[in-house]
């Protein structure tokens, strides 16, 4: 691959590696950087939380669709320029999100910010097809780190812009400068990458996807605004239910498939995709719920009456035990101290405390910043595991296909996190606008339950891990070789 001129190898891939690490922590401000302002959001514009959750799950949702499309672009034209495609419409959606003055105009923005879903896939795939023969153990802790850096700049914004609008349009502002900063340093710096003739994306595959999701996300809205008894819930529950029977018939008869079943049935895979589900709904709950918890008043029983600062206080330790989490995973797996297996069961008992301590510390600053940093933690040790797993066990030119998956995956889990979580809440939202303590347990009991679940597929993962027998590149996302482990 061709490098800037006038740069060395190693240079010039520590100046890319920069710009990638750029932008998954743009990814990141849109995504928990959002997140934890939604309580702002939710004030500034009237809207109750099952409808604020949408400017978190819709954008979840759309991300889902986006990863495998912007992944089959990027083998088509190359993923450097579809970078620089997807950094352009971030900065023009972030403008528009800045300057809303409807909630409506705010929430279809967030839906297009959704295509930033595929920064990290294109990322990897940049990193390991524009200097091939390179360890990614280093450069895959950096990124997962960075995803705390971006987070951390959106609390950040809450103390020097204060706790009301200014907070959220300084965020969107943040974010549409630091897309055209790596657009423009990404077309200096970035290597140019191949591009694959044949490659179509899968558009009834993803129909189907968007429908099912949004049919379950819409039940879930319904059940939270009507109670269990929602009729209108129940069938659009059915339909999803029935939308993913045809998903699974037609991905298995497509040719390059935008969800490969026969690739999700291989151990190695679906032990890492379920992680990444079960986790990924847990760092969401936590995102939301935490600032939630701090924003509402002390009557409650667990409120802080928190203002800026104090949330700052909350908040901030997630995204600094985030960045060190992934800077450490970075470092034991650069230098063999722990295997990523090892890295990622640990991960997965962090994000199970996280909500323990969420569900009997409640109504403490002390309480909610632990329980945040537990979560970051885990978020920044399972981020550089997580791709440094999904390369070893992807076989022959498959490994864009598999880390779209495990992200498509991964924000499914955060979107049904946030809309379920959301809907316990709502039905036992008291006259004053604030749910009962115990429904708030009874999340985090529940989040408990299944990041359990969720260690419980981190230790089924093979124990052996090694590089796919073959190096040609596939031209679909079918597997064309036996995949390592399979023990």
């Amino acid at each position: 691959m061709s490098t800037a001129r006038g740069r060395t190898p190693s240079t010039a891939r520590r100046a890319a590696l920069g710009v990638l690490a750029g932008a998954c922590g743009l990814f990141a401000l849109l995504q928990l950087g959002v997140a934890t302002l939604l309580p702002q959001i939710q004030h500034a514009f009237g809207v109750s939380g099952t409808d604020a959750a949408w400017i978190v799950s819709g954008h979840l949702l759309v991300g889902c669709v986006a990863t495998p499309v912007v992944g089959r672009l990027g083998d088509l034209y190359g993923r450097r320029v579809v970078l620089f495609w997807v950094l352009a419409v971030v900065a023009v959606s972030a403008t528009v999100a800045a300057v809303a003055q409807s909630f409506t105009v705010l929430l279809v923005a967030r839906l297009v910010q959704g295509i930033a879903a595929g920064l990290f896939p294109l990322a990897i795939g940049l990193l390991r097809e524009g200097f091939p023969g390179q360890s990614l153990a280093g450069p895959s802790g950096v990124l997962s780190a960075a995803f705390g850096t971006g987070g951390g700049v959106g609390i950040l914004l809450v103390g020097v812009f204060g706790d009301g609008a200014a907070a959220f349009q300084g965020l969107f502002v943040t974010a549409g400068v630091l897309a055209i900063v790596l657009l423009v340093v990404g077309a200096l710096v970035l290597p140019e990458t191949p591009r694959r003739t044949g490659t179509r994306v899968d558009v009834p595959g993803l129909l189907l996807l968007s429908a099912v999701s949004a049919f379950l996300l819409l039940a879930l809205t319904h059940y939270g605004r009507e109670g269990p008894g929602s009729a209108l819930g129940a069938v659009l529950l059915a339909a999803g239910a029935a939308g993913c029977v045809a998903l699974v018939h037609v991905e298995r008869r497509s040719p390059q498939p935008a969800i490969d079943t026969r690739l999700l049935g291989r151990r190695p895979i679906w032990t890492l995709n379920a992680v990444s589900l079960l986790t990924g709904l847990v760092m969401f709950q936590t995102g939301i719920l935490a600032p939630g918890l701090a924003d509402a008043p002390r009557s409650t029983g667990y409120g802080l009456s928190a203002d800026g600062a104090t949330l700052v206080v909350v908040m901030l330790p997630m995204q600094v035990a985030a960045v060190t989490g992934g800077l450490l995973s970075g470092w034991l797996r650069q230098y063999d101290r722990m295997s990523p297996r090892a890295v990622m069961i640990t991960s997965t008992v962090l994000f199970a405390a996280s909500p323990v301590v969420f569900a009997f510390l409640p109504g403490t600053v002390a309480g909610l910043a632990l329980g945040t940093a537990l979560t970051g933690l885990a978020t920044g040790l399972l981020g550089g595991a997580m791709a440094e797993l999904l390369t070893l066990a992807s076989p022959s030119g498959s490994t864009a296909v598999t880390v779209g998956i495990n992200s498509v995956l991964r924000n499914l889990g955060g979107s049904f996190g946030v809309q379920v979580s959301f809907m316990v809440l709502a039905v036992t939202t008291t006259a004053p606008g604030y749910p009962a303590a115990a429904s708030y347990t009874t999340v985090f009991v529940g989040a408990a339950v299944l990041a359990g679940a969720g260690i419980a597929a981190a230790l089924a993962f093979p124990r052996t891990a090694g590089r796919p027998e073959a190096e040609v590149p596939a031209t679909s996302g079918r597997v064309t070789g036996p995949i390592r482990p399979t023990t």
